[in-house]
């Protein structure tokens, strides 16, 4: 028999002791405090499963609020599910799924969404309700083959922080949105600026005292840049920032570029026009609904993703 619950403090222990077990690789405390507390939108909602008195199963949803239409509503990412090797094929998985959803309802979360991976992809259609909404390629420029030199923008910048004008420029663009993460400053101060392990680059594409572009860039690797995110007024912007984008990786050495970047974006002719092709990997993304929600979660055409809302980069 094993015992269901939501997350306690004083159970990080154990968790990140699971996780040392199902990974074979340390999540520190500060990462862990980081990801699962420290979200301006609030802390993860987390299933726990026992048995006795040792932790067996974790099923965890992190807030990751949506803009629909400008406006935001509570929606969760489902990321880091667990079940101890020595407790596996009892259904564990799907059992602290299906518990953690029973609460999210009455927690005011109308939606989760995520990015599962071969082994559970499956099983969260067959066993928790989920539905698929796209399998997302990588786009991927090989700097190699460019036949021209690209120079940075003179109106591009790079800083050092996420500052009040990603609130108004997030406001300008938002209703123009119909699906995407919400990116108001606390939350990308949150994922760029506190993030415990990873170091991104800042892009902004300046108007006067506001900006009408930005692009969020990390190395992958020795060899690589991720384009993690890229959002812009209009292509214009999007061609200056990636003009520079593509420069700086140069410069660096690097040997190609990857972001994500669905059919209906508007950017994607400008990505496909500079050389970027769709290819692997290809990460499976879907989501499963619990209150109404004014557009069609399942509508891959209305989505606007970025690797950003991944967990993994």
């Amino acid at each position: 028999m094993f015992e269901y619950r939501l997350f306690q403090l004083g159970d990080e222990s154990a968790i990140t002791k699971l996780f040392q077990t199902v990974f074979s690789r340390s999540m520190s405390r500060d990462a862990w405090t980081w990801r699962y507390l420290g979200h301006p939108a609030g802390s993860a909602k987390v299933m726990l499963a026992f048995s006795g008195d040792e932790l067996v199963g974790h099923y965890a949803a992190n807030s990751a609020p949506l803009s629909v239409d400008g406006s935001e509503i509570s929606a969760a990412l489902s990321m880091t599910t667990m079940t101890h090797p020595d407790y596996r094929g009892r259904g564990l998985f799907e059992k602290t799924a299906n518990k953690l959803y029973g609460h999210l309802p009455e927690m005011g979360v109308a939606a989760v969404y995520g990015f599962p991976n071969a082994a559970v992809h499956a099983l969260r259609q067959l066993k928790v309700g989920w539905r698929d909404v796209y399998e997302v390629p990588t786009l991927t420029l090989d700097l190699g083959s460019l036949s021209k030199v690209y120079r940075p923008d003179s109106t591009v910048v790079e800083i050092d922080h996420i500052d009040e004008r990603f609130d108004l420029f997030f406001q300008a663009v938002g209703p123009k949105l119909p699906i995407c993460g919400a990116r108001n400053a606390a939350i990308l101060a949150w994922r760029l600026d506190q993030h415990p392990d990873n170091r991104y680059t800042r892009l902004v594409l300046c108007e006067g005292s506001e900006i009408s572009g930005y692009a969020i860039t990390k190395s992958y690797g020795a060899d690589a840049t991720d384009l993690v995110e890229l959002r812009c007024s209009d292509n214009s912007a999007a061609r200056a920032l990636l003009s520079t984008v593509i420069a700086r990786a140069s410069a660096a050495g690097h040997a190609r570029i990857s972001t994500w970047c669905l059919p209906e974006e508007t950017h994607r002719l400008v990505l496909e026009a500079l050389g970027f092709k769709a290819g692997g990997p290809v990460t499976y993304f879907g989501a499963r609904t619990f209150l109404p929600i004014s557009k069609d979660m399942f509508d891959s055409r209305l989505w606007r993703l970025s690797m950003l809302d991944s967990d993994l980069y």
